[in-house]
């Protein structure tokens, strides 16, 4: 048991490999605006998850090509990649954007930060201001009409 719950159950490698094999663990953390689920990609084979811990075989003796994204209206969204060497630590984790228009991040546990925080945080000041400007004109104009 890890410190979120169950360990989950490792997910085998779907490519040609003969040699010796490892497990990645990837935890998957959703950003501030996040689709359902995320996609995994390893050497080419997809695996749709569900956002927390995920376990994968992957070859131990070789690199390894690792993407993960979020399936948005227009397609692929918050896509980060990495190529895991055989002398990396297989343990990797994915934070996805705040806004859906940047790209997430994958990288090794508590380096990943999450991009687009800028961006949205910007938009919702900028509906803020045009909310409170829209209700400043309605109040302009219904106390304009109730003192004539």
């Amino acid at each position: 048991m890890n410190r979120l719950g169950p360990v989950p159950p490792v997910i085998p490698y779907a490519g040609q490999h003969d040699g010796p094999r490892r497990v990645l663990s990837l935890r998957l953390r959703r950003g501030l605006i996040a689709t359902a689920s995320a996609s995994v990609n390893i050497d080419g084979a997809v695996y749709p998850q569900q956002w927390g811990e995920s376990a994968f075989e992957i070859p131990a003796n070789r690199p390894v090509a690792i993407a993960v994204y979020q399936h948005g209206r227009s397609g692929q969204v918050g896509l980060a990649t990495a190529v895991l060497g055989p002398d990396h630590t297989p343990t990797l984790e994915y934070r996805g954007p705040a806004h859906l228009a940047m790209a997430g991040e994958l990288g090794a546990p508590g380096t990943v930060r999450q991009r687009g925080v800028v961006v949205q945080s910007g938009l919702c000041g900028c509906l803020i201001v045009l909310l409170l400007l829209l209700l400043g004109f309605i109040v302009f104009v219904f106390t304009s009409l109730v003192t004539r």
